[in-house]
Order: structure tokens, then sequence, then C-alpha cells
């Protein structure tokens, strides 16, 4: 789910120090907190679990945005920063970025779909990019792309990365009308990825299980309705499910859950990519346009 993971895979070396400097000092706090303190080290958990991580916007990510016209979305919370490329009149399709990502990571899919007729759509969920704020979970992201959805009017797909792949399957469970979707390397389950996180921090059971406990009650949720099986299998919109088998994020047998579930779904198995390269790989972005097609008036 892209939470703090991506981080060993940093080109960067400075970066790649700080985050196991921070990775130690973590495991060090849970090493005293847990056996001493176990509520202390479920609340400590539960701010790092809905703390996404930040990073600066690249040159090219920017001047993809300054081809598109601003958008502002009023949420109850507050309002989400978006764009839009193209012409409002054509039909859209929404970018829904992962966790810790942005917007501007979707950019390569802009060219070729304006090029068969659509507007394109994307935007930086809460406590993400220049929407700001410092927490996020699937449940803020959800309710920014419901938003989304409602401010831009009629939309034709979503294309979603990661993180944003769960969030499209879950608001199209709870009846957005898009009649596509294409899925990049989407998380089958909450609960798993919890106790992957888990394991990078060495957080005992009682300690994670606290965690999802706090969470759970905090937004008056149960995690095992986001689960995979729990949300798909209701759709009958088309769906392409893109994962590589090297992910080591969302592990591949995720996109085949995904695929399994959801009626109707096609499965292509990439190899090479990672978590990541789909958003930038020209076979697949040749892939998913041709599986939206022309825009339709």
């Amino acid at each position: 789910m892209d939470m703090h993971l991506p981080l060993f895979f940093s080109p960067k070396f400075s970066t790649t120090v700080r985050f196991f400097i921070g990775l130690t000092r973590h495991r060090l706090a849970f090493r005293v907190l847990a056996p001493l303190a176990p509520r202390k080290a479920g609340d400590r958990a539960r701010r790092l679990f809905l703390t996404p991580p930040r990073h600066g916007f690249r040159r090219a990510e920017l001047e993809a945005l300054e081809e598109a016209s601003l958008l502002t979305v009023p949420m109850p919370t507050g309002r989400i920063v978006g764009w839009r490329w193209g012409r409002k009149e054509d039909p859209a399709v929404v970018l829904v970025h992962g966790w810790g990502g942005r917007a501007a990571q979707l950019r390569s899919f802009v060219a070729p779909l304006l090029a068969r007729g659509y507007s394109v759509v994307a935007f930086d969920a809460p406590g993400h990019g220049m929407t700001g704020g410092r927490e996020s979970s699937l449940v803020h992201m959800a309710a920014a792309l419901d938003a989304v959805l409602r401010h831009v009017g009629p939309v034709e797909a979503i294309v979603g990365h990661s993180l944003g792949g769960a969030v499209t399957g879950y608001v199209m469970a709870q009846g957005a009308r898009v009649k596509k979707a294409v899925l990049l390397a989407p998380p089958a389950s909450l609960t798993e990825y919890s106790h992957r996180f888990a394991r990078l921090l060495r957080l005992p059971e009682g300690v994670r299980a606290l965690m999802q406990a706090q969470i759970e009650r905090r937004f008056g949720i149960r995690w095992s309705d986001f689960e995979v099986e729990a949300t798909v299998p209701k759709l009958a919109q088309p769906a392409l499910v893109v994962h590589d088998v090297d992910d080591r994020d969302n592990p591949f047998r995720d996109g085949e859950r995904y695929a399994r579930h959801w009626p109707g779904a096609r499965l292509v198995a990439t190899q090479g990519l990672g978590h990541r390269g789909a958003l930038y790989d020209s076979a697949v972005i040749h892939e998913v346009a041709g599986f939206l097609g022309n825009a339709k008036r």
C-alpha cells in the first residue's frame, strides 16, 4: 500500500539513511512501550499508520501541472486541490494516486487520454501534495474521491494506483456512477498490509490489534468492509487490473484477488516494473488507453 516501505528503494543515499535512522528510532520506542504501556504503543502506531510520507515535487511534475487548469473541491474537512487537462465538456477520466503519492505521478497518462477525446482530472488526496494536512487514510481518500466525482460531474472512468486502486473499487461499490476502472498494483487487504507494517516496525500482534481497533473506532468502520471480497463482487463495470509479479509493496497475489472477485475484470501481469513502474511504462499506458477506448460524446 505504499506507506513507508518504498523509501527502502530511494535512489538518494541521504533519504535512505534518514529512513533507517527513523526506523531504528521507532523500533526502539516500540520495544520499550509495548511491554510497559501497550496502549501508548498503539497510539504511536496509529499515528504512524495514518501519516503519509511526504516528498518534494519534481520539476517534471510541476511542469505537467502548469499545463492544467486548477480545481478546488470543497469538503467538510477542508478543500481538495486538483487539476483538469483538456476541455471541461469532454468526458472525464479521474486519476487517483497511491499512499504517499500525488496527482502528478500519473502525468504520463494525460496525453494519451487527451488524444482519445477525454478530459483528465487528478487531485492530491488529504495529507498529500498540495492539498496539505498531516493525516490521511483510505477513509480520507475515499471521501476525497467521492467529492471530486460529484464536483466534476459524469465520469467515464477512474485510473487508480496502489491505495488509489483500492479506493476506486470501494467508492464504486458504494454506488459511484463510473463506467470503467483501471487498477494499477492495488492492495487487496488493509488488514494484511497492517501486518506488513507491523513486521517492519517489529510490533507485537497485541499492539497491531490495538492500532486497528483504535482506527476502526475513530472512523466508525470495520477493516473487513474494505477487503476486496467485500467490495468488488457487486460491481458490473469492466475493470483492468495491472500488477507486477515483482511488486515488493503490494504482492502480485493482490492483483489476482481483484481479478478473481471482480466480475468482468481482466488481469495483466507485468515483470520488472515493480510497484511504480506501471505509471511510466509505455506498454502499460498503451494497454490502459486501449482498454478505455475513444471517448463517446
